[in-house]
């Protein structure tokens, strides 16, 4: 979550993953057994969560992870691979993506 001046929510991070990745980030996550079963579980779930947080205004940044890049950013951020660390990620990807605008 990133914030503007007046400490409103400019941005929102959200995890994202690309089918082809799913199942390996699902084996690869210390809590894997806790997301959907499938890709199209998942996607169906996180749509609807990215639209209704877009309804509440809020701008919502698809933060993609990288099973090859993941691990190595929680290592040298001090996360875990875990939803703390995918949460992290996701809002150093929202900032991210602000400052370049």
């Amino acid at each position: 979550m990133v914030a503007n001046q007046d400490n409103q929510i400019a941005a929102l991070g959200m995890v994202w993953y690309r089918e082809n990745d799913y199942d390996r980030l699902k084996a690869m996550f210390e809590d894997g057994d806790k997301l959907p079963g499938t890709f199209l579980r998942w996607q169906d779930q996180a749509e609807q969560g990215r639209k209704k947080l877009s309804r509440e205004g809020k701008t919502v940044i698809k933060a993609y992870i990288d099973p090859e890049t993941f691990p190595e950013w929680c290592a040298a951020n001090g996360h875990r691979v875990d939803a703390a660390g995918r949460m992290a990620f996701a809002n150093a990807e929202a900032y991210r993506v602000l400052m370049k605008m």
